[in-house]
């Protein structure tokens, strides 16, 4: 099934957009014996920048697959563009290479009747490929429930409901299906620490994550996860904020030889980060 991430920006929906691709990766390929040649199971593409015409969504595909070459210069990127239609290839590509999984991030730099426009070949992917797709942004599921109303999904679909209804003697419901009837959707929401011991379990289990991935020589122990409270004061709870906090304190650390995030550090890089 498809299925839609959203929530606020900032709360790390790219984050687990790419988790999610990298654990279908690795699954997919244990399920055939490591990584086979020539296939290529996930594919992530990010809203074209202008998602009006429909092969600009193409190019996003086929850029990815390696199917077009690198452009030298803007009169080769207009002249590549104007006429050429890359829906063949991909689609090609996209067969052969036993492509499962379409991951598609910003989602919401496309209005509802961009979406509308490339719904039907989505719709292509999943029908005829087998490949499900994950929309990814701010907003995706109210746009995508907006684009299938646009594509007369959603008033085919209430008019039979509705005519089944009553048929059968029941009162038909005129509202037409709700974003999260029509798809799966996560939402992700500031990280908390409140009262309550597991959202503050939460919380320290994400500043020990990082402390994990930091290669800092002399990092000490609970370096970020002693600062809990103050880490989330500072950054909301928003998993962007907290990355960047944390990130440039790390920069700092090494760039003045203590290889150790302490609040010092801390204190530099949100007066770094707080214009």
């Amino acid at each position: 099934m498809d299925h839609v991430i959203d929530g606020p920006a900032g709360t790390g929906k790219t984050c687990l957009l790419r988790a999610i691709g990298r654990t279908a990766q690795r699954e997919i390929e244990a399920a055939t014996t490591g990584r086979q040649a020539n296939t290529i199971p996930v594919v992530h593409i990010t809203t074209p920048a202008d998602p009006e015409p429909r092969v600009n969504w193409l190019w996003e595909i086929g850029s990815y697959l390696g199917l077009n070459p690198e452009p030298k210069s803007l009169a080769e990127v207009l002249e590549m563009r104007r006429h050429q239609d890359v829906t063949l290839p991909v689609n090609y590509v996209l067969e052969t290479a036993q492509t499962r999984l379409l991951l598609i991030d910003d989602i919401d730099r496309a209005s509802p009747q961009h979406l509308a426009n490339v719904l039907p070949y989505f719709d292509y992917l999943r029908n005829k490929l087998g490949i499900s797709l994950i929309f990814c942004g701010t907003g995706a599921s109210h746009r995508l429930h907006q684009a299938r109303i646009l594509a007369q999904d959603l008033t085919r679909v209430s008019e039979e409901n509705r005519i089944r209804l009553e048929q059968a003697g029941q009162p038909a419901d005129p509202a037409s299906p709700s974003p999260t009837a029509l798809l799966p959707v996560t939402w992700l929401h500031p990280l908390p620490l409140g009262t309550k011991a597991e959202e503050q379990e939460m919380f320290r289990c994400v500043l020990t994550s990082f402390e994990a991935d930091l290669r800092l020589h002399h990092l000490e122990e609970n370096a970020l996860s002693k600062h809990a409270a103050e880490l989330h004061r500072r950054t909301g709870g928003y998993f962007k904020a907290l990355t960047y906090v944390i990130s440039t304190a790390a920069v700092i650390a090494i760039q003045s030889g203590s290889e150790n995030i302490t609040m010092k550090e801390i204190d530099t890089a949100t007066a770094q980060l707080s214009p």
